[in-house]
């Protein structure tokens, strides 16, 4: 069984991980609403298709690399994989 000091350090880093992930996505929804926006005002888009070919490229390219820093986060690693390589790295010392 991991020690309190390593679960402390496991329970910072997912914590610093979550928190990553927040940050970049909130940055992802605040650029691309100004990048819409900005397009609309300057460039003077009437129509919605004009303005999705335009923005498509930052949503969907940027938004590829949300999901993987996503997945990354929440749905890499589980805990049992953790506690199993654990055991066998204690087990070869």
């Amino acid at each position: 069984m991991a020690s309190d000091e390593e679960l402390l350090q496991i329970a910072r880093k997912k914590a610093k991980d979550k928190a990553g992930f927040y940050i970049h996505f909130a940055c992802y929804i605040i650029v691309n609403i100004a990048l819409i926006l900005i397009w609309t005002m300057y460039y003077k888009v009437t129509d919605v298709m004009g303005l999705i070919a335009i923005v498509s490229g930052t949503l969907f390219g940027w938004g590829i690399g949300i999901v993987a820093h996503f997945f990354s986060v929440f749905v890499g690693e589980n805990e049992k994989k953790v506690q199993k390589e654990f055991k066998k790295l204690k087990n070869q010392q």
